[in-house]
């Protein structure tokens, strides 16, 4: 407990603001991204495929979304609090096309937009909380955006499965709700942000910190690490129900103990347990250099892919075999992302965190493609190859390790919990 509170007690305000933001933007992207494909399928009588193909434009404008808003972010007089604000505009705009949209066309429209509000809003939002916190308490105010996501998300598609039963003639009109979301979003980024809390570029900087950044060898390497993790993540959502569902699911002869009531605990072993672990193992891990936290948390992932061949391959104890592989799985996300976010902040000249952010997140482009991709091909092998699959998933994390080992040996001062300007490498504004 004293861990939680400890954590909690070192955000700013400006790292609460913030995390409130955050909280009302997952709630409201969380909503949208959830309950576009039902409504538009089972209510509009749009094709499944088809509606597939309009949201997954979204990830295709996001790509150009965090490169504009990273150089956007980093103009000076205020350039984050200028794209946050538009990222909550572009959510309303897109929130409204949703509400009266019945048609394809519409429908892509709103989801190109939708990609770009995601990559201003992130790009934006990752480079104001490293303008809030000093660099020690950068991971515990990573950690504390965790939480408002896993929280946001959580509350989002509760809170629309209650409001759609009220509004079932009219389920179009949730989306009305999340432009009021977003429109509280963008008043409280408009009267509670500062700009002077933002580092002022030399004049001409900004419109080179994508190019700079794409330089930074030191960068590039660490990016090369973390598709392994974004990759692994993309697994967890979108492989593990389907190996649960069609390899494993039913086969453990406990009475009344199944892996597919394994499946419905999914949203309590991966997300509840990452949502109540993630400020405490934030602050636990904080004596500890940051490029090993990382290690150790690849490991984890190695561990719980490998437990999940376990659950398919040993018919007893299927169900405990399960729990343990989503928690590991769960624990080496929470103690991974705040840390990665942190590093990612140590790395970047303070004028040019925008654009280091927007190059940084294209891991989660690449590791969203490979994985779903990979996942896909394994489930539809036979059932061997799905389980093997699991433990060559599992070993690739020592490949990670390894980068993560090369990219610490380039720049041991990067891989310190408390780490000062002074002790990094000096890297050009332009």
């Amino acid at each position: 407990m004293n861990l939680l509170f400890g954590s909690v007690q070192s955000a700013n305000q400006f790292v609460w603001i913030q995390a409130i933001g955050r909280l009302l933007c997952q709630i409201a992207y969380g909503l949208i991204s959830f309950y576009i494909p039902i409504l538009f399928v089972n209510h509009i009588g749009l094709s499944a495929a088809s509606v597939g193909f309009a949201v997954g434009l979204s990830a295709v404008s996001e790509v150009s979304g965090h490169f504009i808003g990273g150089t956007l972010a980093d103009l000076s007089g205020g350039g984050r609090k200028r794209v946050l604000v538009l990222a909550a505009a572009l959510g309303i705009g897109v929130s409204l096309m949703l509400s009266v949209a019945t048609t394809l066309p519409l429908l892509i429209v709103a989801s190109l937009v939708l990609g770009i509000s995601l990559g201003f809003y992130w790009t934006a939002s990752n480079a104001a909380v490293m303008d809030a916190a000093p660099p020690e308490e950068r991971h515990h105010a990573f950690a504390l955006m965790g939480v408002s996501e896993y929280v946001g998300v959580g509350a989002g598609v509760f809170g629309g499965s209650l409001l759609l039963g009220v509004i079932q003639d009219m389920p179009q009109t949730i989306f009305l709700g999340c432009a009021a979301i977003f429109l509280a979003y963008l008043l409280l980024m408009q009267f509670t942000m500062q700009p002077g809390q933002q580092p002022q570029a030399k004049p001409g900087a900004a419109e080179q910190g994508i190019l700079v950044a794409l330089k930074d060898k030191l960068l590039l390497v660490f990016m090369a690490a973390n598709v392994f993790f974004t990759t692994y993540v993309a697994l967890v959502t979108s492989t593990i129900p389907l190996y649960f569902t069609n390899f494993v699911a039913g086969a453990d002869p406990t009475p009344g103990v199944s892996v597919s009531s394994t499946a419905n605990l999914f949203t309590w072993c991966y997300i509840g347990v990452g949502a109540v672990l993630q400020l405490p193992l934030a602050q636990l891990l904080t004596p500890y250099p940051r490029v090993r936290v990382l290690m150790a948390a690849m490991l984890l992932w190695g561990a719980g892919f490998s437990l999940l061949w376990a659950t398919g391959s040993f018919v007893e104890g299927q169900f405990i075999w399960g729990v343990v592989a989503l928690c590991l799985l769960s624990i080496g996300s929470v103690a991974y992302k705040p840390f990665f976010s942190a590093i990612v902040s140590d790395l970047a000249p303070d004028t040019l965190r925008g654009a280091y952010m927007a190059v940084s997140s294209q891991c989660w482009t690449i590791g969203y493609f490979i994985g779903p991709v990979l996942g896909g091909w394994a489930m539809d092998q036979s059932a061997s190859v799905a389980h093997v699959f699991w433990l060559v998933v599992g070993a690739s994390s020592l490949l990670c390790v390894g980068i993560l080992w090369v990219f610490e040996a380039m720049n041991p001062a990067i891989a310190h919990s408390t780490v000062t300007p002074s002790a990094l490498s000096s890297k050009p504004e332009s």
